[in-house]
């Protein structure tokens, strides 16, 4: 798209700011296409930017925006901001913060009681920072992007580390989907490798499964000694993850220094949760949590595990096509009814 005439965003500032970025976020395409539209596009666009609109106009998706938006927010070209939806009056209102949101709050329009759920409710929104272009006169109150689908970024846990819920304070989800690995036979390898070669594997095991993780748009939450609890927003991409998995790390366990030391047992579940902080940190807590570590728990050697709640909503099912698997329902500890389990061998 061509604006022909420019506008009034601060042509020596935007530039400025262009370059600092750069050195962060260095993909000069997309500064570039950044660039030209915070200096053409009409200012009422630009006070209330449409990532979905600007997918089509730059021909990129949007794995690759909401990252560059966030950079962009911290060298102050946007401003990043959280709208909550009114399902009762269709009216929303504007906070500053992740921390402003509380799971129990009341409509400034209507005064109708809210429950705000990242996924549903809660949208973020970017705006031409004000430097540029002046503070605007009336806040949008346009539809924007789910909240969670910037959140659950490896960019926003980076570089928004203190946006987060308020110790003691929760926001819903609606459904998220964990992933949850851990090393078969660890104590093992410990004993047979030492310390420090055991160290190493596991290591290397992190950037294999970061990466695939990163790849398949999902993003790390946290380690614990040798596992790792990561998130996305459908099952697809966490069964995908699981499979691609498990193929690097049958060639990465033939390797003479490995020898087996590194083999995976996954499970995978998704539902609904909570945002909230933990250990001054951005996590998740609730009883999908809970049921996806366990499914993990049962997961033998080289295997992996998903509910069968979580395979329905797979979108792409033939991605476990061709492999064994058989399905089972299982007593999870602390969990009173019993789960159907997919297992993948």
């Amino acid at each position: 798209m061509i604006w022909p005439f420019g506008n009034d965003v601060s042509r020596t500032l935007t530039h400025a700011r262009i370059a600092k970025l750069l050195k962060t976020y260095p993909d000069t395409e997309l500064e570039t296409s950044l660039e030209h539209y915070l200096l053409n596009a009409p200012l009422k666009e630009l006070r209330s930017i449409n990532l979905i609109k600007l997918e089509l106009i730059w021909n990129v998706n949007r794995q690759q925006l909401v990252p560059l938006f966030l950079h962009a927010t911290q060298k102050n070209l946007v401003t990043l901001h959280y709208v909550i939806h009114c399902e009762t009056c269709k009216g929303s209102s504007t906070l500053e913060k992740l921390t402003d949101i509380q799971h129990q709050m009341q409509c400034a329009g209507c005064k109708a009681s809210l429950n705000p759920a990242l996924d549903q409710s809660v949208e973020v929104a970017f705006r031409v920072h004000p430097d540029l272009a002046g503070t605007p006169k009336k806040k949008p109150h346009d539809r924007f992007i789910p909240a969670i689908e910037v959140i659950n970024t490896e960019t926003f846990r980076i570089l928004f580390e203190e946006e987060k819920p308020l110790p003691g304070e929760h926001v819903a989800i609606k459904d998220l989907t964990f992933l949850f690995t851990d090393l078969s036979g660890s104590t093992a390898t410990y004993e047979r490798l030492g310390d420090g070669g055991a160290y190493r594997i596991v290591k290397e095991h992190f950037i294999i499964l970061f990466n695939l993780i990163k790849k398949n748009n999902g993003t790390v939450v946290k380690t614990i000694g040798d596992a790792v609890m990561a998130t996305f927003l459908n099952s697809s991409d966490a069964l995908k993850t699981a499979l691609e998995a498990r193929k690097e790390f049958t060639v990465f366990n033939k390797r003479k220094d490995v020898r087996g030391a590194a083999v995976l047992k996954i499970g995978i579940h998704n539902g609904n949760c909570l945002a909230v902080t933990l250990n001054s940190r951005l996590d998740f807590f609730g009883g999908t949590v809970n049921k996806a570590a366990r499914i993990q728990g049962i997961a033998e050697a080289n295997e992996i595990c998903i509910s069968e709640d979580a395979l329905t909503s797979a979108k792409e099912r033939a991605l476990f096509n061709g492999i064994r698997h058989y399905r089972k329902t299982v007593q999870l500890k602390g969990i009173k009814n019993e789960v159907p389990i997919i297992h993948l061998k």
